[in-house]
């Protein structure tokens, strides 16, 4: 019980830190609810390693010392390297206490390498094929105008044919793809519909809880938020059917934002179509 009361009142809890695009990592925890003492701020310390006891950082400088009001704090590294983030309350003097997953992070994070357009081709020439001849691999069809919402698109024969041609004839399936975090959820917000959109990322859709993230994704998506929430809300939508394995379900999402993030969905979706 005393563990339990202090903890509560002295640790941050539920820190997490992960790499977003440029030379930001985002830390974000959730300070005491009920302080017995007052807390005057928080220390913040990187290492390339995982910290379980206060011992490891006690002869450490800290990176940076923020107020008391504080739940995240973004750092500035110039590599790619994981790195690992504890956070310290301070009072009269610092807490001497290291929790996993509390104050301290399990898993690494680091910078996201910088998403390049692919080249544009002048040209895409059509292989022919011999009087009598059939294709090597027929191309999948998939039904993008089936049981959906009337208030998502509608899908035509053009768009549906579209979506087709965007598999690769006789083409080897890469891996598969990696979380993608637009760089304005990375940071908290403020308030508002990007506030709903961060939580429900944080909570489900960074601890890979893919089908709950679908469905709080799907809920937001459904209530009047405003549109450029609304086109993310959808994109993360279609990531988390992807990681899920379920790739018709995410290409049918992907669609509807071919004409937002083009270069971007064209990635998605030529990933999703190749593993139908």
């Amino acid at each position: 019980m005393f563990f339990c009361a202090y903890s509560q009142s002295l640790i941050v809890q539920d820190i997490q830190a992960f790499g977003g695009k440029g030379n930001k990592i985002s830390v974000q925890w959730e300070n005491p609810k009920d302080p017995q003492n007052q807390i005057t701020g928080y220390k913040i310390y990187r290492t390339r390693s995982q910290i379980t006891s206060y011992a490891q950082i006690q002869k450490l400088e800290a990176v940076d010392e923020v107020s008391s009001e504080t739940t995240g704090y973004t750092d500035t590294v110039n590599d790619f390297n994981e790195y690992f983030y504890t956070v310290i309350t301070v009072t009269t003097k610092p807490v001497q206490i290291v929790l996993l997953s509390y104050n301290s992070t399990v898993r690494g994070a680091k910078l996201k390498e910088q998403y390049k357009e692919p080249p544009k081709e002048d040209s895409i020439s059509e292989k022919l094929y011999p009087e009598g001849v059939l294709r090597e691999t027929p191309l999948p069809s998939i039904n993008l105008s089936g049981e959906m919402d009337k208030k998502e698109a509608d899908f035509s024969e053009a768009t549906e044919a579209k979506t087709n041609s965007l598999i690769t004839k006789n083409k080897t399936k890469e891996k598969p793809l990696t979380q993608y975090i637009f760089e304005e959820d990375l940071i908290s917000p403020d308030g508002g519909d990007d506030y709903l959109l961060f939580n429900i990322l944080k909570d489900y859709f960074v601890q890979r809880k893919y089908e709950e993230a679908a469905v709080q994704l799907q809920r937001l998506a459904g209530t009047n938020i405003n549109d450029n929430t609304r086109n993310r809300t959808y994109f993360y939508l279609g990531e988390a059917q992807y990681m899920m394995g379920h790739y018709e379900e995410a290409v049918k999402t992907f669609v509807k934002l071919e004409n937002v993030y083009p270069v971007l969905i064209k990635k998605w979706l030529n990933s999703s179509l190749d593993r139908l």
